[in-house]
């Protein structure tokens, strides 16, 4: 009889846990609440230190009757100077500076 007792409770133990097995695998598909909510953060901060060091040498606007480097600068016209006039260039008062002409106070003093 103990016999026909163990057979008998071998055969609903593999039955119960062939029944219980898949049951807990379906009620997770069908039977309960899934919560698909998501929270994503994309804060992107991006630094960008740019430092462009140029040098343009760009034809300067002279004021006439100021003093350059010493030489004075009296335009694109002629100079006079202690009784004679000297032409734009003309003469050893005048110093080419850049493709300018500077009056040079060093060699004819004001």
């Amino acid at each position: 009889m103990l016999r026909k007792a163990s057979i008998i409770f071998a055969i609903f133990a593999a039955l119960g846990l062939a029944v219980a097995g898949p049951a807990d695998a379906k009620a997770n598909k069908s039977g309960g609440h899934v919560n698909r909510a998501a929270h994503v953060n994309r804060t992107v901060h991006v630094n960008r230190t740019v430092h462009v060091n140029r040098t343009v040498h760009v034809n300067r606007r002279y004021v006439v009757g100021r003093a350059y480097n010493g030489h004075m600068w009296y335009g694109h016209r002629r100079h006079f100077w202690h009784g004679t006039w000297y032409d734009y260039g003309v003469g050893p008062c005048w110093i080419n500076i850049d493709g300018d002409w500077f009056w040079n106070v060093v060699a004819c003093p004001l």
